[in-house]
């Protein structure tokens, strides 16, 4: 037994090559284990652990710098340096993250969560190291799904101006759809070419263009092949870039077959289903069906997002952008400007970064976009890079833009019809799953819905998680004498005035799961209404299931009926 319960990067590197392969299976079975458990991103971090295990047996971790692009393929370098023996508490509240993060460990040099800064932030250590006269090397692996995205490209660009620096590319095909466009096409025409133990220098090198030299085609499941190849990459003078295949999923035959499916797994005894996704995904084949100008855009993301079917059905409808959400939106937006009625499916946090393409190439003209935003709130496990908490402070900035949040898949079905029939820029946003709450079918759009009179106030919420909460809040205060209703306040733009004067003068208090600011409370609060706001905090919200986040801050029914309670 090699895998120590600490086991840190020094042990790895006395290890001979019987040992690193030994100790690869050991780890395999670790990340297996745990993930089957806790739930994670299995595919991309099986296919990682020998690349892993051969750079830190090459590389001296406790020096150089190694920075992963996206958290998906490092779970082995957790294990691999010193946190195996907390390994169990992956993605859970008060454990450890399931992305690189600097916080948790000093070998973690860059915040992994979201994809294409490891090669940006490669060229700033190697700039350092240089202005500081050391010489670490710096090390980032990324995967081949993000070389479509602009981050990468752009540090790609000042790759050989910023210092000698390594870049693995971890080619296994996929982002988390398959991968799209010319890039992967040419990537898979160096697949053709294995390593022969040399380096391709100057115009020999297929990143010329970068003025990086190239070693590969090289098996990412071979220590022997993937020493030799990290070894001569350490002596390289230049920035080179080291092509490696490995099979997403490699040693659990049920990820190996589903590489698309499997990609990510929910914790045991959870739903893996796709919920308000699989219902918008069917939806839109009924619009496309009706309206040949439906046209479905992706970043990456087509089966989260449930555009699978659509896909398959209406291929010449359907653009995969790969990860490049920024030309995503202006996709859409050109689209839209030829006459076309685009839908945007993208999570929350990744609209975040199209941010400037939202406000200008979209909004600016209130072009007729319908943005279909899933994993909006708290998302749970995934933690900080992917809660959906920020989206309304971003959309509250921008004129135009109409906002709602459906409460059950009935009026998810209600508000896409309605964003067929509106003009403008529209953003429905939804968490991955609905609410087990039945709630009368109402497509009186754009204004709220009355679900319960009120003698004591109101609670207002948007959202299925949300309504559900403040309906058993409902509950709970009415078994202590008090009569609190509740308003599904389905729209957070335009917001419903005739049913706020309706309630004029009563208290309000607004259950939300995301931060307070851009939020609904705040709104309102900015309107002189009196308003007790259940919000998160304006700021970062840590991972771990959802009912512990929601008790955690305070915006769980209990925490909430308790509050108002105790204000009478």
């Amino acid at each position: 037994m090699l895998l120590k319960r600490t086991i840190l990067p020094s042990d790895i590197r006395a290890l001979s090559l019987d040992s690193l392969k030994e100790l690869s299976e050991e780890v395999r079975r670790r990340i297996i284990e745990v993930t089957l458990q806790n739930g994670g991103h299995i595919g991309a971090s099986l296919g990682a652990v020998e690349l892993i295990v051969a750079l830190l047996h090459v590389f001296d971790a406790d020096r150089d710098k190694i920075i992963f692009d996206v958290g998906h393929q490092a779970y082995a370098y957790k294990i691999l340096t010193g946190r195996n023996d907390t390994f169990d508490t992956l993605r859970t509240f008060h454990g450890i993250s399931g992305f690189p993060m600097p916080s948790e460990s000093k070998y973690d040099h860059f915040i992994g969560g979201h994809a294409g800064n490891a090669v940006s932030a490669g060229c700033g250590y190697a700039k350092a190291r240089d202005l500081a006269k050391d010489d670490y090397e710096v090390i980032s692996v990324v995967g081949d799904g993000v070389m479509v995205n602009g981050e990468t490209a752009e540090g790609l660009n000042i790759l050989a101006s910023s210092g000698k620096q390594i870049v693995v590319i971890n080619d296994n095909t996929y982002s988390i759809s398959a991968g799209v466009g010319s890039i992967p096409d040419y990537l898979a025409s160096l697949r053709k070419v294995a390593f022969d133990g040399r380096v391709r220098r100057g115009d020999e090198s297929p990143f010329a263009i970068y003025q990086a030299d190239y070693i590969g085609a090289v098996d990412g499941h071979d220590i022997s092949a993937l020493t030799e190849a990290f070894s001569l990459a350490k002596k390289c003078e230049h920035s080179v870039i080291v092509h490696v295949v490995t099979n997403k999923g490699k040693g659990y035959a049920i990820a190996e077959n589903n590489p698309l499916k499997l990609h990510g797994i929910s914790p045991r005894g959870e739903a893996s289903g796709e919920g308000f996704g699989a219902f918008f995904g069917e939806e839109i084949i009924k619009l496309r069906e009706k309206d040949d100008k439906v046209v479905a855009i992706a970043a990456a993301m087509a089966i989260g997002t449930g555009l699978s079917r659509f896909m398959e059905l209406y291929p010449e409808s359907f653009i995969d952008v790969g990860i490049a959400e920024s030309t995503a939106l202006t996709v859409a937006a050109s689209l839209a400007r030829a006459g076309y009625k685009p839908y945007v499916a993208i999570y929350s946090t990744f609209l975040n970064r199209a941010y400037d393409q939202l406000l200008y190439d979209v909004a600016m003209d209130d072009l007729d976009v319908t943005f279909m935003l899933d994993r909006s709130g708290i998302v749970g496990e995934d933690g900080e890079t992917h809660q959906g908490i920020y989206d309304l402070c971003l959309l509250s900035s921008i004129p135009t833009v109409k906002v709602a949040s459906p409460a059950s898949y009935e009026e998810l079905r209600n508000l896409i019809a309605w964003s067929h029939r509106e003009k403008g820029v529209k953003v429905i946003r939804y968490p991955k799953f609905g609410s087990s709450a039945l709630l009368p079918s109402s497509d009186d759009l754009p204004h709220w819905q009355m679900l319960s009179r009120g003698v004591d106030g109101y609670i207002l919420a948007h959202g299925a998680p949300n309504v559900e909460v403040a309906m058993k809040v409902a509950d709970l205060v009415s078994e202590k004498g008090r009569t609190i209703g509740v308003i599904n306040a389905r729209f957070l733009s335009p917001i419903d005035e005739e049913m706020l004067g309706s309630i004029e003068g009563m208290p309000l208090y607004v259950v939300e799961d995301n931060i307070y600011a851009g939020s609904l409370s705040e709104h309102l609060a900015a309107k002189g209404l009196a308003v007790r706001a259940f919000t998160l905090p304006n700021g970062y919200v840590t991972f771990g299931k959802t009912s512990v986040l929601r008790e955690h801050y305070g915006i769980d029914a209990e925490s909430i009926a308790e509050a108002i309670l105790h204000e009478a």
